[in-house]
């Protein structure tokens, strides 16, 4: 029986270290600190991670997490192992050599006869290709083709998630941009010409925000801009700049880029069409007073 036993042991051993999946065994001490040292870890583990055998052995998994790593994702983990439990996440490393990836990690404790957990061990799956197309997918998802800001989806997002933030309860504006004559330009000078003039608007506005500001397009001639932190003054300046300094622009040939701005403070929470609906009130304002102008709807505050 003892011999099948160690036939069975070294075939497992085989197995293991022929896998594709990282397996790492730690001890089940010392749990918040230094850490659960490395007393295992596989071929597999080597090759995703860079490090040698002897490098790891010994030290604990910690020497691979980096900034990018999710605290919350360790805090569960870590939550798991003191109570005993298996767990699942995915978690950011770091190689040797500073590369980031992704792995999609198992933790399972490893109990001897009497029931007594004295080790962990780690099944990891490397998933960066996965995680990366994802990424690539839903950055997409909230990008304008065209110029490389965020589009109706991200503008709703980001109002989303600025409604779930109390601290931006006060001065948040919304502006909303309209290019002067812009049909005009598309028809005398043609669809690529108007194009650029578009991603110049973008480009321009877009780099003269503050880091906490953000931008969209909501499609044709027709852009946002989140400012967070202004005054209506403030406000108000940002806007009337941003006018006058795209008329003294040319672009595509066209003589000057003229822009109206509706502008409008707004409600955290309150839904995205409300608050767009407010600034397009100003921004016909601004329309009828001659375009190239800036126009405020004034709403009273919800207390």
């Amino acid at each position: 029986m003892t011999e099948v036993t160690d036939i069975v042991n070294r075939a497992l051993l085989d197995l293991i270290e022929a896998t594709n999946d990282a397996i790492v065994i730690t001890s089940a001490s010392d749990l918040d600190r230094p850490g659960p040292r490395i007393i295992y870890a596989n071929a597999a583990f080597c090759k995703i991670s860079g490090y040698a055998k002897e490098e790891v052995i010994g030290k604990t998994p910690r020497i691979l997490q980096g900034p990018g790593t999710s605290q919350q994702a360790l805090g569960r983990i870590a939550d798991a192992l003191n109570a005993g439990q298996e767990c699942q996440e995915e978690l950011l490393n770091y190689s040797r050599d500073g590369t980031p990836y992704w792995l999609d990690i198992h933790i399972v404790p490893l109990r001897d006869e009497t029931g007594t957990i004295r080790y962990f061990g780690a099944i990891e799956r490397d998933v960066t290709d996965r995680r990366t197309a994802t990424e690539h997918l839903e950055r997409l998802a909230l990008e304008d083709i065209l110029t490389g800001i965020g589009n109706r989806a991200a503008l709703e997002k980001h109002l989303e998630d600025l409604a779930q933030s109390p601290s931006v309860a006060e001065a948040t504006c919304m502006l909303l941009f309209d290019l002067d004559g812009f049909k005009a330009i598309n028809d005398y000078l043609g669809h690529m010409a108007g194009d650029e003039i578009l991603r110049h608007f973008a480009g321009y506005v877009a780099s003269t925000l503050h880091r906490d500001d953000f931008m969209a397009r909501l499609g044709g001639d027709e852009f946002v801009a989140i400012l967070q932190g202004y005054t209506p003054d403030a406000a108000r300046v940002f806007a009337e700049q941003v006018v006058s300094n795209l008329a003294e622009m040319k672009v595509s040939g066209a003589d000057k880029i003229g822009v109206s701005v509706g502008m409008t403070f707004f409600q955290p929470g309150e839904a995205m069409e409300t608050v767009i609906a407010a600034a397009d009130t100003a921004l016909y304002c601004a329309k009828d007073a001659g375009k190239g102008q800036v126009c405020v709807h004034n709403r009273p505050r919800v207390a």
